[in-house]
C-alpha cells in the first residue's frame, strides 16, 4: 500500500511539473526577451540596431556567400553571421530572411571568374584562403560578403574587414566586432525616410568637384549633399544643414563668412574642418625637383584656437608612409619608374578605440600639419589620428625635395619626436569667436549667440584626407583613399563617413562600432609543452570520476540494503 501511494505521489509530482512548464510557456509566449550570458554581450543588439530592425515592414532577403569548405576562422565568421542575422530576424518580426550559398559550387574557372567580376561590381571583395586537406594545402578564392535585397534595392556588405598588419585571428575578430554595425547601417540606408543635409562650403578656393566627387558619393548613401557658397548665404540659411564640411580653403575667408560659420556652430551646427597651413603639391615637383612651401592665407587660425585646436605651421614627416613613383632610368627608350617611400605621405593607423576610428584601415595623409590642443577646459579633446613614433614635424617654410625619396633616412633622427596629432575631436561648450567683438548696432537683424552649451566638431590638419585622385586626361575618378600609383586602398572614405555619422546621425549606430569581443586564444607555447599532460587529464580524469562514483554508490547501496 505504501509503495502504491509513493508511485501515485511521483506521478502527481511529474504531472504537476509538466503543467507548470506548459503554463509558463503559455504565459511567456506573449512576452519576448533574450538573455545574453557572455561577458561582452556579443549576442545582444544595441537599442539603435533593434529600432532599425523594427522598421523593416516587408520582407528583406539576404544572400550570404559563406557556404562551402573554409578554414576554421571563416567557419567562425559564418557562425557569427548566422547568429547576428537570427537576432535581427527576431526583432524584425521575421521580415528578415536569409540563406547561405556557395556561388562557386559546380563552377568551372571561366564561370568562377565571371562570378567574381559580377560580385565585385556590386561591391563585394574576393579573398584568397588556404585550405588544408590531409597533409596538403590548396588555395581557394571566396567572396566573404552578403547582399541585402529590400524594396527593389540591393545593399552589399563585405563581412571580412582586412586590417593593415593584423594577424588572421585578429582580422576575423575585428570583422565580427563590426558585423552588427555593418548590418545596422544597411537597415539604416534601406528604411530611412527623412534624409539630413550635409553642405560642402565653397567660395574660398576649397577643393573642386572632381577632388571631392568620391567623398560626396560615399556620403550620399546616407545624406543629401549640397554645395554651399557662403558669399551668397545669410547666416540663418546654414541652419538647414546637419553638418558642413570645409575642405582645404586656399584663399582668405572674409570676416562675415567666419561670422556665419561661428553662428552656425553656436546654434548647434557640426563642422568637419580639413584645414592645411602649408601649400605643398606633388604637381610642383614635375617641373622642378625642389621647392619651398608658402603658407595658406585662409585666416582660420584664430577661430580654431578659440574652439580648442591649433593647426601648426609645419609638415609632418613619417617613416610609416606611402610611396611615390620616381624615374629610375630608361629601357628601350621607355622611361622606367619605381615606387619609393615618401615621408611626406604619412600612413596613420588609428591607435584608439573611439567609434570613429576603431577597426578602420590606415588613413593616408599628404603633406599634413600637426595639431596642438589648447587649454580650453570646457572642451573635451579626443585624439583620432596621430603619426607613428618614427615621425617628426618640420617647421615652415618646408623644403620639399624629390631627392629625399632616394635617401635612406636614419631612424634615430625620428625616434622620440613622433606621435603628432593630425585629427582631433572637440566636444563640449564653445564660446563664440565674436563674443566680445560683435556690435549689434551694425547688424540689428541678426540673432547673435555668444556660446553653445554642448556641440562637437572635428579638426583634421590635411585637406587631402578627403581628396580622391582622378585622371584629368580621361576624367576617370578613383575611389577615395585609393592610390593609383601603389594600388593601395586606405581607410579615408570610412574615416570621413564615420566623422559625419558621429556628429550628425541621431540613430546612434556609430556607437555600435565601440563593441568589443575579446579574442581568447590558447597559448601555443604552453600547448606544445604541456600537450601530453592535458591529453592524459582529458581522457583519464572523466573515466576515473565515473569509476569513483560507481564505487561509492555501490558501497552506499550495500550499506543501506544489506
Amino acid at each position: 500500500m505504501k509503495k502504491k501511494s509513493i508511485k501515485y505521489q511521483s506521478i502527481t509530482e511529474l504531472l504537476l511539473v509538466l503543467a507548470i512548464i506548459v503554463l509558463a510557456n503559455l504565459i511567456l509566449s506573449n512576452y519576448f526577451f533574450r538573455i545574453d550570458l557572455t561577458k561582452e554581450k556579443r549576442f545582444k543588439l544595441s537599442k539603435s540596431s533593434i529600432a532599425l530592425a523594427e522598421k523593416v515592414n516587408q520582407t528583406m532577403f539576404v544572400k550570404v556567400y559563406l557556404e562551402g569548405e573554409f578554414p576554421s576562422g571563416f567557419k567562425r565568421l559564418r557562425q557569427s553571421t548566422k547568429e547576428m542575422l537570427d537576432e535581427f530576424r527576431v526583432y524584425s518580426n521575421n521580415n528578415i530572411q536569409y540563406e547561405f550559398i556557395d556561388p562557386f559550387k559546380d563552377a568551372d574557372e571561366k564561370k568562377s571568374n565571371d562570378i567574381i567580376q559580377e560580385l565585385g561590381s556590386k561591391g563585394l571583395q574576393p579573398t584568397n584562403v588556404q585550405i588544408k586537406r590531409d597533409d596538403e594545402f590548396s588555395q581557394k578564392i571566396i567572396v566573404p560578403g552578403a547582399i541585402f535585397f529590400y524594396n527593389g534595392r540591393e545593399f552589399a556588405v563585405n563581412l571580412l574587414k582586412s586590417q593593415f598588419g593584423a594577424a588572421p585571428e585578429e582580422t576575423i575578430n575585428s570583422s565580427i566586432e563590426l558585423m552588427e554595425y555593418e548590418f545596422a547601417n544597411v537597415l539604416r540606408k534601406a528604411t530611412e525616410k527623412s534624409v539630413k543635409k550635409i553642405g560642402f562650403i565653397h567660395g574660398h578656393g576649397e577643393l573642386d568637384k572632381w577632388d571631392i566627387a568620391e567623398a560626396k558619393r560615399e556620403l550620399e548613401q546616407y545624406y543629401t549633399i549640397e554645395d554651399v557658397d557662403l558669399s551668397i548665404q545669410v547666416p540663418e540659411k546654414l541652419k538647414e544643414y546637419a553638418g558642413i564640411i570645409i575642405a582645404r580653403p586656399a584663399l582668405p575667408v572674409n570676416d562675415f563668412d567666419k561670422f556665419k560659420i561661428d553662428q552656425y556652430i553656436m546654434n548647434g551646427g557640426k563642422v568637419l574642418w580639413l584645414v592645411e597651413t602649408q601649400l605643398a603639391e606633388m604637381d610642383s615637383l614635375y617641373s622642378r625637383n625642389m621647392y619651398v612651401t608658402p603658407g595658406y592665407p585662409h585666416g582660420l587660425e584664430e577661430m580654431l584656437f578659440s574652439y580648442g585646436a591649433r593647426v601648426n605651421q609645419n609638415i609632418v614627416q613619417d617613416l610609416q608612409c606611402n610611396g611615390i613613383p620616381v624615374l629610375s632610368g630608361m629601357s628601350n627608350g621607355t622611361p622606367q619608374q619605381k615606387i619609393l617611400p615618401w615621408m611626406f605621405y604619412p600612413v596613420i593607423s588609428p591607435s584608439t578605440d573611439h567609434p570613429i576610428v576603431k577597426n578602420i584601415d590606415p588613413v593616408w595623409h599628404q603633406f599634413t600639419a600637426s595639431i596642438d590642443t589648447t587649454g580650453n577646459k570646457n572642451v573635451k579633446k579626443t585624439v583620432l589620428l596621430q603619426s607613428s613614433e618614427y615621425s617628426r614635424a618640420v617647421n615652415a617654410p618646408v623644403r620639399v625635395d624629390l631627392t629625399i625619396a632616394r635617401l635612406n633616412p636614419e631612424p634615430a633622427l625620428f625616434r622620440g619626436k613622433g606621435n603628432h596629432i593630425t585629427a582631433v575631436l572637440l566636444e563640449g561648450a564653445f564660446n563664440s569667436t565674436y563674443r566680445y567683438r560683435y556690435d549689434a548696432s551694425k547688424q540689428p537683424t541678426l540673432a547673435f549667440k555668444d556660446h553653445v552649451d554642448n556641440n562637437k566638431m572635428i579638426v583634421v590638419a590635411d585637406g587631402d584626407v578627403i581628396r580622391n585622385q582622378y585622371k584629368k586626361s580621361t576624367g576617370e575618378v578613383f575611389p577615395l583613399g585609393y592610390d593609383r600609383y601603389t594600388n593601395q586602398q586606405f581607410g579615408n572614405a570610412r574615416f570621413i563617413l564615420n566623422c559625419m555619422d558621429y556628429m550628425c546621425d541621431d540613430s546612434g549606430i556609430i556607437e555600435v562600432r565601440a563593441k568589443e569581443i575579446t579574442l581568447r586564444l590558447l597559448d601555443k607555447g604552453k600547448i606544445k609543452k604541456e600537450k601530453l599532460m592535458w591529453q592524459v587529464i582529458n581522457m583519464a580524469l572523466p573515466i576515473t570520476i565515473i569509476l569513483l562514483f560507481g564505487l561509492i554508490n555501490r558501497m552506499i547501496r550495500k550499506r543501506k540494503y544489506s
